[in-house]
């Protein structure tokens, strides 16, 4: 089940941060520092017909949909790579009417590795063998179980994973067990690891005809599901009181015949609860949805289907306009050949009040708008040392400046329907190639064109990278792209586009040049990685960048213009600090601007932006328990053009400091239950602009919510 969903170009995400991952214990004097150095002085055409919309969305489910009805699966014998290094056994079982012990077929048999919770598991030949062909080494509890019989247990102490080992495990039936007083079922559970103990529990849900002796089976469960619930208060500032947040989830995942099929719901509601209705109007409500559904086949074919929307009223009187969102998405991917893999994605997005939200906001986004963009490419690897990635994209951008004429919350066909009367605003369709070739031992070159076609102008991008390995563990990337444009018409709508930060399509999508250069190491042992480097961007279209995956705090983002020019640096560290806690520390800080654009207010500003984004993640592997703490600085102001107001001070249209620290707990290590049950709280405190508002604060604000989750 996904954690979280990356934001898509041109709506905003409509999930929140996992809640699954957790971190770390020290980072804010580390914080504290890298903030008062950086800022010693801060405040804290006419459209196509239809059919150029709505054919190539039937095109994709077509293509997707052919391979998951005709493929069929095959079960085959897997091969090993060294039959040395197995722990090969057999499973024996006796009656009461046969005190000798014979063979068991079908048997479950599991390996649980007591110090990782690492667990894998068999099933039993027609003659009782079973062999799990590799095992690192370890403390193991070997767990053997069929219907019928009571479960045994042997320890197995793997000293060296290159040296063959052999168990013998020896099961009574349940009814004899239970006469001669041994450990039946129910008496000996209490000494099953959990995880096994959970999967027992679901196997019972496979039927007899689809088991297959011999067969080595997959960690998942047949079916599975996970249910959250959160939530809390919120401080929503600028006078509009408090607001209570709820958060539902449920996802399910389960495989019917070759098929494996999942469906994940989330519904996130707001409520104002304190507020005089008489001085803010209508009390603030709002509510995010989202739905998809995951198909994936043997042959590695993946179909994603989602839909999604958001809306938040009631704002009117605090100067912030409704907002409303709903997207929609089909995503196919498939095998291509031996050695190739296709992709296809499609999505459609409308919006009002989402993109343009800001005193001065540029007068290149609209109000509101409907955008339409497909994309499919193929990749291949062509010899041992070369790959190669090509593709098409076509995309449409149709706004209103005017949010109240525009028919919101009309749907995928409804929607795409009343584009025929309205007006392409962008309209752009693109070819690019890519490939990596090894030239060297140490040395893979990187190389590729990127073009598009926007109203009759041509302009390429061409790529380039290198990288070098240096020593054993450590590596030089550097990486360079161009957009050269030819008949440039100065009249052309350039569009605009959102993106989340981090999102490393943001040269390709909105960049006129990009300049990166990173040096990293890796311990393939220990998998400890450190990387530091920086990339400069420069921006030919408008780009809103949000910070925040949650609709309801889309305020917290930055937006460049054409002309920005943003050097940034970015630190990354993962390491294993102990067996079982692994952190992973990001940083990245930006500072630049020097775009012109006019605002909506019809005058001439040039943009600065600068921003730090910190974050620790520090978990217990293979469980939910965990600390997360982040910290955001976002600034950006405006300096006037106009030479009669050159001397007057630009003011910051955004500053927001934002602090979270969330905590989760696996109630599992606490207490042996069969599901996986975890508890969740999290704080937050910010200051400056408020997401509900425009109105700059100094006041500190609140969030605080908490939930549980379980999974079985």
């Amino acid at each position: 089940m996904a954690d979280r969903q990356q934001l898509a170009p041109d709506y905003l995400p409509l999930t929140a941060t996992s809640w699954q991952q957790r971190t770390a214990l020290c980072i804010v004097a580390c914080v504290q520092s890298t903030y008062l150095t950086i800022w010693p002085d801060s405040k804290m055409t006419k459209l196509p017909p239809l059919n150029r919309i709505l054919l190539p969305l039937l095109v994709v489910l077509g293509v997707a949909m052919a391979p998951l009805s005709t493929a069929v699966a095959s079960p085959g014998d897997e091969k090993s790579s060294s039959k040395h290094s197995r722990v090969e056994g057999r499973v024996l079982g006796s009656d009461a009417r046969h005190s000798d012990a014979k063979p068991l077929a079908s048997a479950k048999v599991y390996a649980y590795e007591v110090a990782s919770y690492a667990m894998v598991k068999v099933l039993t030949d027609r003659r009782g063998h079973f062999s799990f062909r590799s095992l690192p080494a370890g403390m193991y509890q070997i767990v053997a179980y069929k219907d019928g019989f009571a479960p045994t247990i042997e320890l197995l102490l793997r000293k060296d994973p290159d040296s063959p080992q052999f168990v013998e495990l020896q099961m009574q039936d349940e009814m004899t067990a239970n006469a001669r007083q041994a450990e039946g079922y129910w008496s000996v559970r209490g000494r099953l690891p959990a995880d096994v103990l959970r999967d027992i529990g679901s196997q019972h849900l496979i039927p007899e005809s689809m088991i297959i002796p011999g067969m080595q089976l997959d960690q998942t469960s047949v079916f599975s599901a996970e249910m959250m619930a959160d939530g809390g208060v919120e401080q929503l500032g600028g006078g509009l009181g408090d607001a209570q947040i709820t958060t539902t989830q449920v996802a399910v995942e389960g495989t019917v015949g070759s098929l494996k099929v999942g469906l994940e719901g989330r519904l996130q509601q707001l409520a104002q609860v304190s507020a005089t209705q008489t001085e803010l109007g209508a009390l603030a409500d709002g509510e995010v949805h989202s739905l998809q559904l995951k198909v994936e086949h043997d042959d590695k074919s993946t179909l994603r289907v989602s839909a999604g929307g958001g809306q938040l009223n009631g704002l009117e009187a605090a100067q912030v306009e409704p907002a409303h969102v709903e997207h929609y998405g089909v995503d196919w991917r498939g095998n291509a050949g031996s050695n190739g893999e296709s992709r296809v994605t499609a999505r459609y997005a409308e919006e009002s009040n989402l993109h343009n939200s800001g005193q001065l906001a540029p007068s290149e986004i609209p109000g509101a708008s409907r955008t339409f963009d497909v994309t499919g490419k193929y990749n291949a690897q062509i010899t041992p040392q070369t790959s190669l990635e090509a593709g098409l994209t076509y995309r449409q951008q149709v706004g209103e400046d005017n949010p109240s004429t525009f028919d919101k919350g009309s749907g995928l066909i409804d929607g795409a329907l009343s584009l025929l009367d309205e007006h392409i605003r962008d309209e752009s369709f693109g070819v690019f190639t890519t490939a990596e070739s090894q030239i060297q031992p140490k040395v893979l070159i990187e190389y590729g064109l990127f073009s598009s076609v926007r109203d009759g102008s041509l302009s390429l991008t061409p790529h380039g990278g290198l990288v070098v390995q240096l020593g054993e563990d450590w590596k030089a990337h550097t990486s360079f792209s161009h957009r050269i444009e030819e008949d440039r018409n100065p009249n052309i709508y350039e569009g605009f586009r959102s993106s989340f930060f981090g999102d490393r399509s943001n040269c390709q999508q909105a960049g006129e040049a990009c300049y990166e250069v990173m040096f990293s190491q890796s311990q393939e042992a220990t998998g400890d990685s450190i990387s530091i480097g920086a990339v400069h961007r420069k921006f030919a279209e408008t780009l809103r960048l949000y910070f925040s995956p949650d609709f309801f705090n889309r305020l917290e983002s930055v937006f460049v213009v054409e002309g920005d020019s943003l050097p940034e640096v970015q630190f990354s560290m993962v390491r294993q600090v102990s067996p079982k806690v692994l952190a992973r520390l990001q940083s990245n800080i930006a500072a630049g601007g020097g775009g012109i654009f006019y605002a909506t207010d019809e005058q001439a500003y040039e943009n600065q932006v600068r921003y730090l984004v910190t974050s620790l993640d520090t978990r217990f592997q293979n469980t939910a328990t965990g600390i997360f703490i982040a910290f955001h600085h976002l600034e950006q102001s405006f300096n006037p053009v106009d030479s009669a107001q050159k001397n007057a001070a630009a003011a910051p249209e955004v500053e927001m400091q934002r602090l979270q620290l969330m905590l989760t707990q696996d109630l599992n290590i606490l207490v042996d239950v069969a599901s996986k049950w975890a508890v969740r709280l999290n704080v937050e405190l910010s200051r400056g602009s408020t997401p509900y508002t425009l109105t700059p604060s100094d006041d500190l604000r609140k969030k605080l919510t908490g939930g549980i989750s379980v999974s079985f």
